[in-house]
């Protein structure tokens, strides 16, 4: 039997141990010489497939955004003929075409704010807002819907985002403009939620922009005043008037001013000009009650000491008579016109009547400070006793507060 020998690559049968194998001579020939063939044939197909791929899928892409311009652009058409109800179909099919397109997801947002479907809103909005955080047209919105939501505290966060977000100009207004605008609408909502200090900062910075706005500095003059800021009130208020002398909202607004800081001849000169404008009751009840004060007031400049003397003396008076009102049947605080005064109280009436006795007083401006101290230490004591069945006339109680100061 013949011995068989086998290739030990291809496994098979060769002439001897040492012969070469005809099988794998011919393979590693048709290898060396096909693979460049080979090769490139198959690259070329495979170029021309990617080529015809991208072409076809180029092709496609363009024919969808051809489609979803198309619906957003019918959208936006309806919405301008205000139907945005047509209009929430047309902005769908777009983002159906093209869901990448920011500004097809903003116009459904704002269609659907529209028609008061506002938790569909919100979810558009916030997928927007997670894209673009500084989105000033996304912030307002959201600002918007809180707002309409009664969430005010998250509108003005929105909408004082949105005034520092991104915006662009546009054909209507200038970027500066829009953010100007939305920031009159954060006032409004700080104003609503009376947080006074975040309102008037807003309103400062809108005077910044614009210094000579005279609707800005009225709305800050008059938070100002609201707030307790008299003295800053009253300055915005001056300016008004020094840009016009009839302004008799500013007018009116210092005055104010002026009397809750107990400057009471000037609040008088800017009511009585305010009234020569155009009268009303509360202005001249106002006018009527400095003169009454200014009337009663020892430290006036411009009077005799004299004058002064006599005045200080007539607030002991009034005082007294304050104690004598708590003395009566019906009074409060003590019982009966016989009924003895309270122990800190005695002291004090004693020693004002012996004042009043006196006819030896020298008018001094010691003396006179004198006569306003008793008649503040009256006040005091009698205070924490009696409740007036009648009050206090409005003058002398606001000329005390003043003297007290």
């Amino acid at each position: 039997m013949s011995t068989r020998y086998i290739c030990q690559v291809c496994h098979n049968e060769i002439a001897h141990p040492a012969a070469e194998c005809p099988y794998c001579k011919n393979r590693s020939f048709i290898a060396e010489g096909a693979s460049p063939w080979i090769m490139s044939i198959v690259f070329a197909v495979m170029f021309v497939g990617f080529g015809i791929t991208a072409v076809y899928t180029g092709h496609f892409r363009a024919e969808e955004e051809g489609r979803g311009r198309f619906h957003f652009e019918r959208a936006k058409n309806l919405v301008n003929e205000e139907l945005p109800d047509r209009a929430i179909d047309h902005y769908r099919d777009a983002l159906l075409h093209s869901r990448e397109e920011s500004e097809y997801r903003l116009g459904l947002a704002e269609a659907l704010f529209k028609t008061a479907r506002f938790a569909e809103t919100r979810t558009h909005l916030l997928e927007l807002l997670l894209e673009d955080p500084t989105s000033g047209i996304v912030n307002y919105h959201l600002a918007q819907l809180a707002e309409r939501e009664g969430n005010l505290s998250e509108a003005a966060t929105y909408y004082r985002t949105s005034v520092h977000g991104r915006w662009e100009d546009t054909e209507e207004a200038s970027a500066d403009e829009i953010r100007r605008r939305i920031r009159f609408r954060l006032a409004d909502v700080l104003e609503m939620t009376s947080r006074a200090h975040e309102l008037t900062a807003e309103l400062v910075e809108l005077l910044k922009g614009d210094p000579s706005n005279p609707e800005v500095r009225h709305r800050l003059a008059s938070q100002l005043l609201e707030s307790g800021a008299y003295n800053r009130a009253s300055e915005e208020f001056g300016t008004l008037i020094d840009q016009d002398s009839e302004d008799r909202k500013a007018l009116l607004g210092r005055a104010r001013a002026e009397f809750h800081l107990r400057n009471y001849i000037t609040a008088r000169t800017h009511y009585v000009r305010a009234n020569a404008l155009g009268s009303d009751e509360e202005t001249t009840s106002r006018i009527e009650l400095c003169n009454r004060i200014v009337a009663l007031d020892p430290t006036r400049r411009g009077i005799s000491l004299q004058e002064r003397f006599r005045r200080s003396k007539a607030l002991i008076e009034r005082s007294l008579s304050i104690v004598e009102a708590c003395r009566v049947p019906e009074g409060s605080g003590f019982v009966g016109p016989l009924a003895p005064l309270p122990p800190d109280l005695e002291p004090v009436v004693r020693q004002a009547e012996a004042m009043l006795a006196k006819r030896s007083r020298v008018p001094s401006d010691e003396t006179v400070e004198e006569n306003i101290q008793i008649a503040e230490e009256i006040l005091v004591h009698t205070d924490p006793h009696c409740e007036q069945v009648e009050p206090i006339d409005e003058s002398f109680e606001l000329l005390m507060v003043k003297l007290a100061q």
